[in-house]
């Protein structure tokens, strides 16, 4: 007998729920383009892309609805979201991650990432408890998942990144934000060094070893304030320079969300896209053409925050899932050889 209540559907429920959520708070939900001539140039992303014949133009498949979001919001638009089917190159489909993926992304104006903590904390309790109500009649904050007991009940757990990485690595992290000093921390640490040309590699292999895997489970975690090397579209930390008010956040082991204090300064985010740009020439990366029309649109940007949600480990979370696919009626894996 086919379950009442599939996996796929309570993706579906989830997806209903965001936009009740935010309909009720005022929020202008955004249909965004996902064919554009030019995105945000940041680190670690890579678009897809594809060519109109007709008129001998590339395109690129969105890798966030970010920059048709802030374009708006430029023009005054105010609260807004989005939940828009994005797309990343150079990345393999795994147990959390599939090629098309769904992102839920809103601003709201005026406000920080301390208050956006807040926000995804009531979005993410307002949705369980709905589906949670109805899957088994009761109404509860604690999330079973792969055998964890999660507790929703803010506040949830929040630490900064320099915390993390001292305790659980014993690396000063804000002493080692150059090329040369992670060097020679990941060495004497027992990491290959050899051929090492940038920063980021061994920062991301010290995380995803010794930071990632000792992370709280019996509460969702914010983790505070990442390098602004790997955050061009962040303001940075006023008192920390090398840092940038940006949290990610983990539920269960999982990266959830990403979500900021949002730049208003166009000539440093141009200055960031065009350093991004002189790395991958000198690396031979891929390129794309950054958006220009944003860095323009940043000229008249209000305070504000943004969030990338990932609907499908949501999803995933709420189906007590360890593998996107469950949650998926077309999942890449079933569609490619």
């Amino acid at each position: 007998m086919v379950s009442p209540f599939p996996k796929q559907l309570i993706r579906e429920r989830v997806t209903s729920l965001i936009r009740q959520y935010f309909n009720k708070g005022g929020f202008r939900e955004i249909d965004t383009p996902t064919l554009i001539p030019s995105l945000p140039i940041e680190p670690n992303l890579y678009p897809l892309k594809t060519n109109w014949s007709y008129r001998q133009q590339e395109l690129f498949l969105a890798t966030s609805p970010e920059s048709s979001l802030k374009k708006l919001i430029s023009q005054g638009i105010g609260n807004c979201f989005t939940i828009a089917k994005v797309f990343r190159d150079l990345e393999d489909i795994g147990p959390t991650h599939n090629l098309e993926f769904s992102m839920l992304e809103w601003y709201e104006m005026g406000h920080d990432y301390y208050h956006l903590a807040k926000s995804v904390e009531k979005l993410i309790n307002y949705i369980y408890v709905r589906i949670d109500k109805e899957k088994s009649k009761r109404t509860t904050n604690i999330l079973t998942y792969q055998n964890q007991l999660i507790d929703l009940s803010p506040p949830w757990h929040r630490v900064t990144l320099q915390k993390l990485f001292l305790e659980y690595a014993g690396i000063d992290l804000a002493a080692n934000l150059s090329l040369p000093s992670i060097i020679k921390t990941a060495a004497a640490k027992g990491y290959n060094v050899s051929g090492v040309t940038t920063w980021e590699p061994l920062y991301t292999q010290i995380f995803v070893n010794e930071i990632e895997p000792r992370l709280p489970t019996d509460k969702p975690v914010f983790i505070f304030d990442y390098p602004a090397a790997l955050s061009p579209l962040c303001q940075v930390c006023p008192k920390h320079p090398g840092f940038s008010q940006r949290f990610e956040l983990y539920i269960g082991g999982m990266e959830i969300a990403n979500g900021y204090t949002e730049l208003t300064d166009a000539k440093t985010m141009e200055s960031n896209f065009k350093a991004e740009t002189e790395f991958r020439r000198q690396n031979r990366l891929p390129l794309h053409p950054y958006d220009q029309d944003l860095v323009q649109a940043t000229t008249h940007f209000p305070s504000c925050t943004g969030i990338g949600l990932g609907v499908d480990r949501l999803a995933m979370l709420f189906a007590n899932t360890a593998h996107v696919d469950d949650v998926l009626y077309f999942p890449t894996s079933k569609m490619i050889s």
